[in-house]
C-alpha cells in the first residue's frame, strides 16, 4: 500500500482519494440544498421573444453616458439572455426605454488640506418595458448604484477614472435589469 508523506502524518493514498471524493459529494449536496441554482434566462411577458433597447434618455450633464448605459443593458441582455435583440422598434415584441435621472459626484474622502482623495458617483434611472401600441408592461424607477474612486493631481485621469467609474456602474444596473427580468416573469 502506497502512502504520501504530509508533514508529521502518512495516510494511504487511497485514504486521501476517498477523502476528497467525499468532500466533493459534501460540498455539492451543500450547495443544492441551499438553493444554489443557474440563473434562468431572462423572459419577457407575454411570450416575446424579440427586445429592442432604445438609447436612453440622459437627463445629467455626463456627455455620452446615454450611449455607456444602453450599450451595457444590450450587452447584458446578448451575454445572457435567450432574448432576441433587434435594430429597429418596428422589428420587437417589446421595446425598452430607459432615462439617466441623475449622476451625483461628491467628495467619499479627502487627502488634507481640503484636497479630494476619492471621489463617489452615483447614477439613477428609470426603464419601462412597452408593447408597440404604447402600453407600459414593466418598469423599475430609481435603480442606483455608485463607485468610489481614487483622485489625483492630473485632471484628465480623473476625468478618466469617473467615466470608467460611471461604465461600471452601467453594468452593474444593466445586470440589475436583466435579473429583476428573470424574477418577475
Amino acid at each position: 500500500m502506497g502512502y504520501v508523506h504530509s508533514g508529521e502524518l502518512r495516510m494511504p493514498v487511497r485514504f486521501r482519494q476517498i477523502f476528497r471524493l467525499t468532500f466533493l459529494v459534501l460540498a455539492a449536496v451543500t450547495c443544492w440544498a441551499c438553493g444554489y441554482h443557474f440563473q434562468e434566462p431572462a423572459r419577457l411577458p407575454g411570450g416575446a421573444k424579440r427586445l429592442y433597447v432604445d438609447i436612453f434618455e440622459n437627463r445629467t450633464n455626463q456627455a455620452g453616458l446615454e450611449t455607456t448605459v444602453t450599450n451595457a443593458v444590450v450587452f447584458e441582455f446578448v451575454k445572457r439572455g435567450e432574448t432576441d435583440m433587434v435594430k429597429e422598434p418596428s422589428q420587437a415584441d417589446l421595446v425598452m426605454k430607459g432615462v439617466i435621472r441623475s449622476v451625483d459626484i461628491s467628495t467619499a474622502a479627502t487627502r488634507g488640506s481640503g484636497a479630494a482623495g476619492e471621489r463617489q458617483v452615483n447614477i439613477t434611472l428609470d426603464v419601462r418595458l412597452l408593447q408597440p401600441d404604447g402600453k407600459v408592461v414593466w418598469s423599475a424607477n430609481g435603480l442606483k448604484d455608485g463607485e468610489a474612486y481614487v483622485v489625483t493631481s492630473d485632471k484628465f485621469l480623473n476625468e478618466d477614472r469617473q467615466r470608467a467609474t460611471l461604465g461600471l456602474s452601467a453594468t452593474r444596473v444593466a445586470e440589475r435589469i436583466y435579473n429583476r427580468f428573470t424574477d418577475n416573469f
